[in-house]
């Protein structure tokens, strides 16, 4: 097996350079955090770029690839010596010329750079030489750590980095003489590094930076921390070009999990974020799929985060400390909204694939207006509240009135108490959940269309449903999803014993059980059911939302109850589940795609 990729837009996974010979005892034999970069040059010229090995000061390697990525020559960009070695690489395109910026290690001192410096190629790779330059970083032992791409504004060069004292960025007018920005001020209690820059959505003359965080504490902290605990990027914003920043703040929306993500701005405004489900600062034993699962979001401008999905969970190839990882990915945009993206794989692998964004829906919520171009069809969920407006999911108009729902101007039923929810699958079928109407529509197109303004609208990839009820006694029923952010709203009751639901996503699992008075549920770090709420029985539509850092939060009848706590991790298959030790009852059951805020 080469590598599992799955969600929309990933295609065309290849491996750049792979050793997979291992020692005695397992591992890796290049062992080493391989950390990609890769520089786009045109005329399906690529190059890729990586820490080599062994150990983290280590020479940096280098293929290149004249056909797109499919097929790569690979080499040596910098060897290390008995005196040195090097960190990481990052790649600089200026017009067509190629710059390889590399953090070079004193053998004699710590395993970070105490020098930056820079080579050249004039013919895409193919041939380097050094490139002098000269970098205002004060003699603190560390010396800098370039870690994201460099971007360009007002003229000059910005290259992120940090140092002992925090994350900022290098500027440079000619790419030879580097200056110091301001540095930023981190969340009180948490250290930053490795950050990520790029021009804002918000305001097209300001700098946003993502930077991935560690919290502070002796080393037991820590471990307890991420074995329970979710984690976040921290972002800051500049408006002067990086000399000054505001202070950082956690975005929920980002998570990091103590690995080193990707953040781009792509051409046409999007954001992206690469990211690692599960890392942290573990002693002793590590959990079991530790840095093994890739995920992906996008975010249009003005719009909500769209869901994370599963980028790369690739095979075990060893049986050391990171057999199987998928981590540390870098990127650059081939096409308008194509992004060539590599990683490592295993320790053992660097590993390529295209990313598509045309095809990822990033989710339609309450919105006046507007027009969505979600990719390919359906099958999607539209849940509405609200009279006198229209949705147009594909060709198909869905109208809401005072006296009921329409269906391109045909009444299809009444008006009801509480939102509506309506189930549209590949073939253009539509069902009305809580009913028996279903319906036949035109198949969907691939365009969401808002006229009006609704009070509440989601329009979302329908993962898995039961429009049906379903009778459970003592039996179970399944359904496979498709991996990723997952939300699972259900309208039942458990009438003797107790309603239990999972919805794993091949990295956070949900597992939730429903009782005739209380809600229990299991926590990240745990194996055993906790009671998280009490309720005063009946039937009711539960509703849990499970977003990129694994956080749970717990709705009854579109009420939020204020309950919320971390899923577990878990490398389960992706699947969603209803069952019942006693006897319960589900009207029906939805799994949709989590969209963020």
């Amino acid at each position: 097996m080469d590598v599992d990729v799955a969600g929309p837009g990933v295609g065309g996974p290849v491996t750049v350079f792979a050793d997979v010979r291992t020692p005695p005892g397992g591992g890796p034999a290049l062992d080493a955090h391989r950390v990609p970069d890769v520089a786009v040059l045109g005329e399906r010229r690529i190059v890729a770029g990586w820490r080599a090995g062994p150990g983290d000061r280590a020479s940096i390697g280098l293929a290149r690839s004249h056909d797109g990525g499919r097929t790569w020559t690979a080499g040596t960009l910098a060897a290390a010596t008995a005196a040195h070695g090097y960190h990481n690489v990052i790649f600089l395109n200026d017009g067509g010329a190629l710059f390889a910026l590399l953090g070079r290690i004193d053998r004699t001192r710590e395993d970070l750079p105490v020098e930056l410096t820079a080579k050249h190629s004039a013919d895409g790779g193919a041939t380097w030489t050094d490139w002098p330059i000269e970098v205002d970083v004060p003699g603190n032992g560390r010396g800098v750590v370039v870690t994201g791409k460099p971007v360009r504004h007002r003229g000059a060069w910005l290259l992120p980095c940090f140092e002992r004292a925090g994350a900022g960025v290098l500027r440079s007018s000619d790419l030879r003489t580097w200056r110091r920005g301001g540095l930023a001020v981190p969340p009180r209690g948490i250290l930053v590094d490795e950050p990520q820059v790029v021009l804002s959505q918000d305001d097209p003359d300001a700098l946003l930076m993502v930077v991935r965080t560690l919290v502070e504490g002796t080393p037991e902290q820590k471990d307890a921390y991420y074995r329970t605990r979710p984690a976040y990027s921290a972002t800051c914003l500049s408006r002067d070009g990086g000399l000054t920043w505001t202070p950082m703040v956690l975005d929920e929306n980002l998570p990091n999990s103590f690995g080193k993500g990707f953040f781009t701005k792509d051409s046409k405004g999007r954001y992206v974020t690469i990211y690692n489900t599960l890392a942290g600062p573990y002693r002793g034993d590590r959990p079991d799929h530790y840095r093994e699962v890739l995920h992906f979001k996008v975010k249009e401008p003005g719009r909500p985060w769209s869901p994370g999905r599963l980028f790369a969970d690739g095979p075990r190839l060893t049986t050391g400390d990171a057999r199987g990882w998928d981590v540390h990915a870098g990127a650059e945009e081939e096409a308008p909204g194509k992004l060539r993206v590599v990683w490592e794989h295993d320790r053992s692998a660097i590993r390529t694939a295209t990313l598509d964004l045309a095809t990822c829906f990033t989710g339609v919520r309450t919105r006046r207006g507007g027009v969505w171009e979600p990719g390919p069809q359906g099958p999607y969920a539209v849940t509405a509240a609200g009279a006198g407006f229209a949705v147009d999911v594909g060709g198909m108009v869905l109208e809401w009135r005072d006296d009921g729902l329409y269906q391109d101007g045909r009444l299809l039923t009444r008006s009801r108490p509480g939102p509506w929810r309506v189930l549209v699958d590949r073939e253009g079928r539509a069902t009305l959940l809580g009913t028996d109407l279903a319906w036949s529509a035109r198949v969907p197109a691939g365009r969401v269309t808002v006229h009006g303004e609704p009070e509440f609208l989601e329009v979302t990839d329908c993962l898995a449903a039961w429009p049906r009820p379903l009778a459970l006694r003592g039996t179970s029923v399944t359904q496979p999803v498709t991996a990723g952010d997952f939300t699972v709203e259900f309208l039942g009751e458990a009438i003797d014993g107790n309603l239990d639901t999972e919805v794993a996503n091949g990295a956070k699992r949900l597992m939730l059980s429903i009782g005739r008075s209380e809600v229990r549920a299991m926590r990240k770090g745990s194996q055993r059911w906790e009671r998280v709420h009490t309720h005063p029985g009946g039937p009711a539509v539960w509703r849990v939302s499970v977003d990129s850092a694994g956080v749970a939060r717990l709705s009854r009848d579109g009420k939020d109850t204020g309950v919320s706590w971390v899923a577990q991790d878990s490398r389960e298959r992706a699947h969603a589940a209803h069952w019942a030790d006693g006897a319960a009852r589900v009207e029906w059951s939805l799994v949709t795609a989590t969209i963020g805020s």
